[in-house]
């Protein structure tokens, strides 16, 4: 019962926070270790709990994500080109009429808006992940001196967050009507939120007296 009481809980690994300790090197400010997604593992899961392991998989994916929301868009993007240029949609095909033209334009332009907005969304996420880093380099930092540059930069990537999730909710909310534009909605604002606590966080570490 004793070794039970007195038995401390010790982290040594890749910057998250177990039992109050933080151990990581500076790399991990753009880096984060690879699997899991550590923004669902430290100091946002302090502040914010996760119902559920679905953000947890959301965060794990959010780099292939952005790559197939960019390219989808870069498509759709394409599309829009072609039906605005009047190009015929096949090799030595006929030239399309302005009716197919501007339905085929309006579609492809609601797919490129769409997939901006989740391309904002994951974007948002990327700054607070990195933003999260910087707090935790500012926050293991020994010294005010020594902690003002990384709080000073989870600040701008908090910046960073802000603006691609308020691009993000303003492209979802052409989608309000489906589940689709709730759910880019959702991400983005949590990824603001999460980086505003983030950068919060190493501010406070920034402003402690010194050890």
């Amino acid at each position: 019962m004793a070794d039970a009481e007195h038995h401390e809980q010790h982290n040594h690994g890749s910057g998250t926070f177990v039992g109050g300790d933080v151990h990581g090197g500076f790399w991990q400010i753009f880096v984060p270790p690879y699997g899991k997604n550590v923004s669902s593992q430290s100091i946002r899961s302090e502040r914010q709990p996760e119902p559920d392991d679905e953000e947890k998989d959301d965060y794990e994916d959010r780099i292939a994500a952005l790559l197939v929301s960019a390219w989808l868009g870069i498509t759709a993007g394409g599309g829009v080109v072609y039906a605005v240029l009047g190009r015929p949609w096949v090799d030595q095909g006929p030239t399309p009429g302005v009716a197919a033209r501007v339905v085929v334009g309006f579609v492809f332009s609601y797919l490129c808006l769409a997939a901006a907005a989740a391309l904002f969304a994951r974007i948002s996420q990327v700054f607070e992940v990195w933003s999260e880093q910087c707090a935790i380099t500012a926050m293991q930092s020994r010294g005010r001196f020594v902690a003002r540059p990384p709080a000073s930069m989870s600040q701008a990537m908090a910046s960073l967050a802000a603006g691609a999730a308020l691009a993000a909710e303003l492209l979802a909310s052409l989608y309000g009507w489906s589940s689709y534009g709730g759910s880019v909605s959702r991400r983005a604002h949590q990824a603001r939120q999460n980086a505003a606590a983030n950068a919060r966080s190493a501010l406070t570490a920034a402003r402690r007296p010194q050890a």
